[in-house]
């Protein structure tokens, strides 16, 4: 209902307080919006997709963020994920971080 007026129920404001102690909504929203892209981009990449590509598809989508997605945020909101243990984490590979989306039994 929501997109078929424009709203998008998932858009709010990265504030000082959430940037410098990692509180209100921003983060867990854009982690939101970071696993929405991973399980979509999975059958792809196989459950690796790298930091940049994910804020370029977040510059790039639908959605229109009052600030800028920048890699912190991206990889903050992925921390944010850890306590579901799903699988997300960042990884470093070589000199370029990814997002981890699949399982680390499964990915072995």
């Amino acid at each position: 209902m929501c997109s078929a007026v424009g709203v998008d129920p998932l858009t709010s404001r990265k504030g000082p307080w959430a940037q410098i102690l990692g509180v209100g909504d921003y983060y867990y929203e854009l982690a939101v919006r970071v696993v929405e892209l991973c399980l979509a981009t999975r059958p792809v990449n196989g459950g690796l997709l790298d930091v940049d590509e994910v804020v370029r598809r977040l510059k790039g989508s639908r959605v229109t963020y009052a600030e800028k997605v920048t890699r912190d945020d991206v990889e903050r909101a992925v921390k944010k994920l850890a306590v579901l243990g799903g699988g997300f984490e960042v990884v470093r590979v070589g000199r370029r971080s990814v997002v981890r989306s699949v399982v680390k039994e499964l990915s072995r």
